[in-house]
C-alpha cells in the first residue's frame, strides 16, 4: 500500500469510527438530550450535571424537587402520593444558587406544565454572586445545557459518555433487560451508605465560647444577597405565577448555628434569612417553610453525617410536613406575612439562648 492509499484509508476509518461512536450516543442518548428516553433501553441515572438538563426538558411531570445535597434523599413517590403529581428529582450536590435557578428555567422554557417546585434554600449560600457557578467541581458541560449543535461533539464523542452509560444500556438490551431507568427515589440517594452521629458533626469541637461582640453585615453581603434572591430565587416565580414554589430553610443542625454564634456570625445570618424571607413574600405563589424550631431534630445529631446534612427519616419529615401545610392550608412551619415577625423573634430566641455546649454531653 502507497503511503497515500494508507493515509486517505486511515482518514477514512477514523471518520467511521468516529461517525459509529458518535451515531450510538446519538441513538442511545444517554443524557436525553435530544429526546426522552427509548423504552426500549435501561438508562442508569447517575450523574446530575450532565442529565438533569434533559431530565428536565425532555421527561414527563408536573413537580419537580431540586436543590442542593440537601434534596438528594427525598423519595419523589412520597410526594407523587401526597400531591397527586408525576414528579421527577434534579438535584445539584453542591450547586449555587444560580446553578438551580437556570435548569429551571430551562424546565419552564421547555413548555411543562408545572404545579409545584419543592427546592431548599441553604443558609450557606445565601451571600453568593447571583452569577457564581460551581467550577470548582470540574468544567462545567455548557455543550448540554445551550442550544448550540456545533459543540455536541463533546457529548457524542465523549468517551466516558460511550462506555458507562451508552454502551451498557446497549448490552442490557440484548441481553433482554428491561427498559426504564434508575427511579428518582434512588436517583442520588446517599443515604445507604452514610455515617451518622456525634463523632462525624463534632469532630475537634471543643467548650463552645460566646464571642464578645457580634458582626455586622457588610455593604458587599447584602448587595451579593439582594442580587441573589432577587435573581435566583423570586424572579422565576413572579414570571409563573400559576405554579406553587415551595421554598424551605433545611433544618441544619445546632452545631451548625453553634459555630456561627462562636464566630460573631449569628446575628449576620438571622438578619441574611430575614431579608430573603421579606423578598420571597412578596409573591403569593412562594410558600416559605423553616424548620429551625424542630429541636427534636436539630438538637439531635446523631441524626447527621456533618453539621447540615440529616438521614433520609428528616427528609420524609419535612416531606410530610410540607405536605400537610399545603393540603389543610394550616402549618406552625409556613411563614406568612401575617406570622413572619413572630417566627423570626421565636427563632432568634432559640438560637441566641440555646445550649450548645448540651451538644458535647
Amino acid at each position: 500500500m502507497t503511503a497515500k492509499k494508507w493515509f486517505f484509508t486511515s482518514l477514512i476509518l477514523t471518520v467511521l469510527s468516529l461517525l459509529l461512536i458518535g451515531g450510538v450516543v446519538f441513538f442511545v442518548d444517554p443524557f436525553f438530550h435530544y429526546r426522552a428516553p427509548n423504552e426500549k433501553f435501561f438508562y442508569k441515572l447517575y450523574d446530575e450535571r450532565s442529565q438533569n438538563d434533559g431530565i428536565t426538558r425532555n421527561f414527563d411531570y408536573d413537580a419537580i424537587i431540586t436543590g442542593t445535597s440537601m434534596a438528594e434523599n427525598f423519595n419523589a413517590t412520597q410526594f407523587d402520593r401526597g400531591m397527586d403529581v408525576t414528579t421527577i428529582k434534579v438535584p445539584y450536590s453542591g450547586a449555587t444558587y444560580k446553578e438551580i435557578d437556570d435548569n429551571l428555567e430551562r424546565a419552564f422554557d421547555s413548555g411543562h406544565n408545572i404545579k409545584y417546585v419543592l427546592r431548599p434554600l441553604d443558609y450557606s449560600l445565601l451571600v453568593r454572586d447571583k452569577d457564581e457557578l460551581r467550577l470548582d467541581m470540574g468544567e462545567y458541560p455548557v455543550w448540554l445545557t445551550n442550544d448550540n449543535v456545533l459543540d455536541d461533539v463533546k457529548y457524542l464523542l465523549n468517551k466516558d459518555v460511550i462506555s458507562r452509560y451508552a454502551l451498557p444500556a446497549l448490552a442490557g438490551f440484548f441481553m433482554g433487560r428491561d427498559g426504564g431507568h434508575t427511579s428518582f427515589d434512588e436517583y442520588c440517594y446517599t443515604g445507604t451508605n452514610a455515617k451518622y452521629g456525634k463523632e462525624y458533626v463534632l469532630m475537634g469541637q471543643g467548650k463552645y465560647k460566646r464571642p464578645k461582640k457580634v458582626h455586622e453585615p457588610a455593604k458587599e453581603e447584602l448587595e451579593m444577597l439582594a442580587g441573589n434572591i432577587e435573581q435566583n430565587v423570586v424572579s422565576l416565580a413572579r414570571q409563573h405565577p400559576e405554579t406553587t414554589f415551595i421554598y424551605f430553610f433545611p433544618p441544619y443542625s445546632m452545631a451548625y448555628f453553634g459555630d456561627l454564634m462562636e464566630e460573631a456570625d449569628l446575628d449576620k445570618m438571622l438578619y441574611y434569612k430575614a431579608y430573603a424571607i421579606d423578598k420571597m413574600l412578596e409573591c403569593d405563589n412562594i410558600h416559605i417553610y423553616s424548620f429551625t424550631m424542630h429541636t427534636d431534630i436539630t438538637a439531635d445529631i446523631s441524626r447527621y453525617r456533618d453539621q447540615a446534612h440529616y438521614d433520609p427519616n428528616v427528609n420524609m419529615t419535612i416531606m410530610d410536613l410540607i405536605m400537610d401545610g399545603e393540603k389543610s392550608g394550616v402549618s406552625e412551619d409556613r411563614i406568612t406575612s401575617e406570622n413572619i415577625d413572630s417566627y423570626l423573634e421565636a427563632e432568634k430566641e432559640l438560637l441566641k439562648n440555646f445550649d450548645y455546649n448540651s451538644l458535647l454531653d
